[in-house]
């Protein structure tokens, strides 16, 4: 088994899809890394003038990473510079391609991964594939794996409302306590 193959396993102890959540987490890797060391590197910041920045999502995922404002005010300074010269007219974000190269391959790790390590991973964690990698799926046993999870998302959300039924509400909330965050999740992916 390769990496990705364990790391997609692994991902699946969370309650969201594991393609997902390692993708944001090679973006926000490359972010660090632009943050850390790359801002010093010229061919990297022609790249970025060149681009046009970053989108509005990864500005926010850059400005919430645990990092110096320096790098970041260097960086803002000689991008906000560039663009009121030479406007772009769309963003061509690098923290976007990254994540997308990334997907691809979490996506392939999933596909190569036998049946039972699957449904094991299932068995021991609360993750489950969002709607949108579903669809990047095959047909086929993997697919409908992965489709009773989501169903098991529609279960809980269906006792997590009658627990709110005046008649219920002195029963504890259980593992249906999160249902609406993961139908969240299962329906938007990466939120």
């Amino acid at each position: 088994m390769h990496l990705s193959e364990h790391e997609v396993l692994e991902a699946f102890a969370e309650p969201r899809c594991p393609v997902c959540a390692l993708a944001r987490k090679a973006a926000r890797g490359y972010l660090a890394g632009v943050i850390e060391g790359g801002i010093n590197d010229p061919t990297l910041r022609d790249d970025w003038r060149r681009r046009g920045g970053l989108c509005g999502r990864h500005w926010r995922e850059a400005r919430d990473l645990e990092a110096p404002a320096f790098p970041l005010a260097i960086l803002t300074q000689d991008l906000l510079a560039a663009e009121l010269e030479h406007p772009h007219a769309r963003v061509r974000c690098p923290a976007c391609e990254v994540q997308t190269a990334a997907e691809g391959r979490y996506l392939e790790s999933l596909r190569s991964l036998p049946l039972e390590a699957v449904r094991a991973a299932l068995e021991r964690g609360r993750g489950f594939v969002c709607l949108r990698h579903l669809r990047d799926l095959p047909e086929g046993e993997l697919a409908g794996l992965l489709r009773t999870r989501l169903r098991q998302i529609l279960d809980d959300l269906e006792a997590f409302q009658r627990k709110y039924d005046h008649r219920h509400t002195h029963e504890p909330m259980g593992p249906e306590g999160d249902a609406w965050l993961r139908a969240i999740r299962a329906l938007g992916g990466e939120v």
